[in-house]
């Protein structure tokens, strides 16, 4: 699928550059749209059939720089962006996009430079995520903005008053979404900006509490009890007894599974480190296949056929491998990685909610590694809530009701699964990856069945790029500062606490074959908790 998309936007690239060559040979314009616009900026709001030769390649740039994104070929999407950039050097989007692409990167010097142009130039505030792209350049490294946070403050706080004013006076609620969004993302940079630039936790909560109040009154209610429903589902379907003699014998997939912000992106940093070991990034390659693999075996089940079951999960199975080895081939060819990876025997699949779906992956990979990086409750619940995620289910992380009962419905499945599958799933606790990061990272890779490797230590230094809210956190290494991170806005997370229960324990332990935890890291956990 990304193939054709990358393949689809370079055809019309081809034909887009030829009708510009042709033009600019005549002496035509290239950039007057058909409404009589010389702006490339907006004809953002036009059909493709309306807009200029040059609107219509920054477009395409930008669009084929945002599937190589997805793609996790971050690199090739800098340069699509860039491409853009050189025709129109003020168009927004692709300085926006490219900001982004550049941050995973590492490049915080030029993402700024990207986002605080976006900042000056956008005076219809069409791209307000650069504002929140630029608080993260400033919360990795200040100094890569010589005039630092001030600038943007004070341009936020003169947009929100404006904003504020505005709402008061809008009557419809499809406007009163749009405003209410963009509020949202600007208190939320005014959260990070309290919370790690000025230390000022009243004011950090305050900003906090009225981004989630604009963000929640946008969204359609949250379901109460679907969550708990889903899991008892889960666990009714997939009983102890339940998995047929079936599966691929294959170990080349290692999953890694758990709540949202507990770690997964640092393991999967770790196991990347590893010279024949590849990780995919965000982009799950099973869970992007679930639908397929859930209507065929139920299909196929309700034959009575053994083993037609029996080969339809190995054609399943088959079927992640290779597009895995596929999209691993699509990114070495294009993102100069092939060199340090010749020849992968294992990749990473890492999507956290896949803790639903072990069901599935232990039917076609009985074999295989399944990680499940668990954290501290509350450092895992609070960092939840305090990030803003893409849209979709974890938007309700911004509620304490809803981010509650979706964390009651990961430990209710995880301990399903350890009760129905003993000793299936391989648990890392995070606190013992960060204190005795070479004693677990050696169990872990043995656990693998590949060779030790000294370097694999160096992971931070190496060139994967990471797309998640981690990004920028990962590239510092190994570091405690988030461990009981949530202790200085207890006083404001007590109604969370009681909904959390007797759950903010956690009794897990680190089950990799061949671990033992470092007697002295236990008695600080302990003196910690």
């Amino acid at each position: 699928m990304q193939e054709e998309a990358i393949a689809a936007h370079q055809h019309a690239l081809k034909l887009a550059l030829e009708k510009r060559k042709f033009a600019l040979e005549a002496g035509e314009e290239t950039n007057r749209a058909l409404t009589g616009v010389i702006d490339v900026n907006e004809e953002i709001v036009l059909d493709y059939s309306a807009r200029s030769i040059d609107g219509i390649l920054c477009a395409v740039y930008t669009s084929l720089g945002k599937t190589f994104f997805m793609a996790n070929m971050f690199e090739k999407a800098v340069e699509s962006y860039t491409e853009a950039i050189k025709i129109e050097p003020t168009y927004l989007d692709a300085l926006a996009a490219r900001g982004s692409s550049l941050i995973i990167l590492g490049r915080y010097e030029d993402a700024a430079r990207d986002f605080k142009n976006v900042i000056e130039w956008d005076t219809k505030r069409r791209f307000l995520d650069s504002f929140t792209g630029l608080a993260r350049v400033l919360q990795a490294k200040e100094s890569a903005l010589p005039e630092g946070w001030e600038p943007m403050i004070q341009t936020l706080q003169d947009l929100i008053q404006i904003l504020e004013n505005q709402m008061d006076k809008i009557e419809h609620s499809e406007g009163r979404t749009l405003v209410g969004n963009s509020l949202a993302r600007m208190y939320h940079v005014l959260f990070n900006y309290h919370d790690t630039k000025t230390l000022n936790i009243e004011h950090a909560w305050e900003s906090l509490t009225r981004a989630y109040k604009f963000k929640m009154d946008s969204l359609p209610p949250w379901n109460h009890g679907f969550e708990t429903q889903k899991i008892q589902s889960t666990k009714q379907i997939f009983h102890a007894g339940f998995w047929p003699d079936v599966g691929s014998v294959s170990e080349v997939p290692i999953f890694i599974i758990g709540f949202v912000r507990s770690g997964s992106t640092l393991l999967e940093r770790i196991l990347d480190a590893h010279p024949e070991i590849v990780g995919l990034g965000e982009n799950s390659v099973f869970n992007g296949q679930l639908d397929k693999i859930r209507n065929q075996i139920v299909q196929t089940s309700m034959l009575g056929d053994p083993k037609s079951l029996k080969d339809d999960i190995q054609r399943l199975a088959d079927g992640v491998v290779n597009e895995m080895k596929s999209r691993w081939n699509l990114i070495a060819s294009t993102e100069d990685r092939a060199a340090d990876k010749p020849t992968p025997r294992k990749y990473v699949d890492k999507m956290l909610t896949n803790y639903y779906n072990v069901g599935f992956i232990h039917m076609l990979f009985p074999k295989a590694l399944i990680l499940h990086v668990a954290r501290e409750p509350m450092d895992t619940i609070f960092s939840a809530y305090k990030h803003e995620f893409p849209s979709g289910t974890l938007d309700y992380t911004s509620s304490f009701e809803s981010l509650a009962e979706l964390y009651h419905g990961y430990r209710d499945i995880m301990d399903h699964w350890d009760a129905t599958l003993p000793g299936r799933i391989t648990h890392i606790k995070y606190e013992d990856m960060v204190r005795d990061t070479p004693g677990v990272t050696k169990a872990i890779i043995d656990a693998t069945g590949l060779d030790w490797h000294d370097d694999i230590l160096n992971f931070h230094k190496k060139k994967q790029a990471v797309n998640t809210l981690s990004s920028t956190q990962v590239r510092k290494g190994i570091y405690t500062d988030s461990l009981q991170a949530w202790r200085k806005y207890e006083v404001y997370l007590q109604p969370l606490l009681k909904l959390i229960g007797n759950r903010v324990h956690y009794d897990l332990k680190t089950t990799v074959p061949n671990y033992k935890p470092k007697s002295g890291d236990i008695d600080m956990l302990n003196d910690e908790l």
